[in-house]
């Protein structure tokens, strides 16, 4: 099976006023059609910017990829130009941010703001009236109360939740390949996140479209994802299916991560945090980026850079510590 993604070697930084900020480092990734994957890790480890910068969403400059290809059905995209690279996105590969407020435009009506979409995702061979009807129609796949009302109302007047959904559905409406959810949750209470992340999961399945879950929060990725790759400051540690990352997990990050998540049937236990602080991405040594708040760590963690390694079915960890760890030339 052809991967419907594939990230190679992808490496990018950024030119600041402080220096070169080396924020991914020769990132390899595959996503199959219709797999859920998990990118996991704490803040600031370049889950965001991987993505983006995958698919042209990241100004250049003050970014700058360095290394790497990034094949879309088998077809360079890196190379592609701007117009191409718009052609690509909403049609072929959606995004659902964060923070919806951010991104919905709060002086036009909902439904203004979904038939423009719909008709640059259509590239204006649908009339208004049909852009209407597929924008109302993907209201009520999202589960938004009163799509007609909402299609007349202004962002202010719905809450974070609806708006989310707004979100969702102007993603979908193209009926793209890829659907990319960046923290899709992070702005909403319990209650509505547990919602978001039924509805994100059923429109997947029930489309047959991919997706690629981005979180720091690994009971979110274990709810929607069937694999999870783990990220620390620019790197892949380790990617296995889910249930490996939770039941046997191999990299000491990763370990880490499980370590400092409340259990709730024992709430009397002292969660286990991680020493020590992120890596100077200014100038980062070598080898595995997690060297130097690592337990296992030896020499030549700091001095060559471990290949990622299979270390079970479909699992694959860069670690030294690993058996079977191969060294980089």
């Amino acid at each position: 099976m052809q991967p419907l993604l594939s990230i190679r070697d992808l490496s990018l930084e950024f030119n600041t006023f402080d220096g070169t900020y080396q924020a991914i480092d020769r990132v390899s990734l595959e996503l199959n059609p219709g797999e859920a994957l998990g990118l996991v890790g704490e803040t600031g480890c370049g889950k965001s910017v991987l993505t983006r910068a995958a698919f042209g969403l990241v100004p250049s400059p003050p970014a700058r990829i360095t290394s790497g290809s990034v094949l879309f059905q088998g077809r360079e995209i890196l190379g592609l130009s701007p117009r191409e690279q718009r052609a690509m996105r909403g049609r072929d590969v959606a995004l659902i941010f964060q923070d919806p407020m951010t991104f919905i435009n709060p002086v036009f009506k909902v439904g203004t703001q979904l038939v423009d979409a719909i008709r640059a995702q259509q590239l204006g061979k649908v009339t208004r009236k049909a852009a209407r009807d597929i924008a109302l129609n993907m209201l009520d796949k999202v589960q938004l109360p009163n799509p007609v009302r909402q299609f007349e109302s202004y962002p202010h007047q719905l809450s974070g939740g609806m708006r989310q959904r707004v979100l969702i559905a102007m993603a979908l409406t193209a009926e793209p390949k890829l659907l990319i959810a960046d923290e899709p949750t992070t702005a909403l209470d319990v209650t509505i996140q547990a919602q978001i992340l039924d509805l994100i999961e059923r429109l997947v399945q029930d489309m047959g479209i991919s997706l690629i879950m981005i979180s720091h929060d690994l009971g979110v990725v274990s709810q929607v994802c069937s694999r999870v790759a783990v990220m620390y400051a620019g790197q892949i540690v380790e990617d296995a299916p889910v249930a490996q990352i939770f039941d046997s997990p191999a990299h000491p990050y990763t370990k880490g991560l499980l370590a400092a998540v409340p259990h709730p049937f024992r709430p009397e236990d002292r969660l286990d945090g991680i020493p020590g602080s992120l890596p100077n991405l200014y100038n980062p040594h070598t080898g595995c980026r997690f060297a130097e708040r690592c337990p296992l760590a030896i020499n030549r963690c700091v001095e060559a850079r471990v290949a990622q390694t299979f270390v079970g079915p479909q699992h694959m960890v860069a670690c030294t510590a690993c058996e079977g760890a191969q060294i980089d030339a």
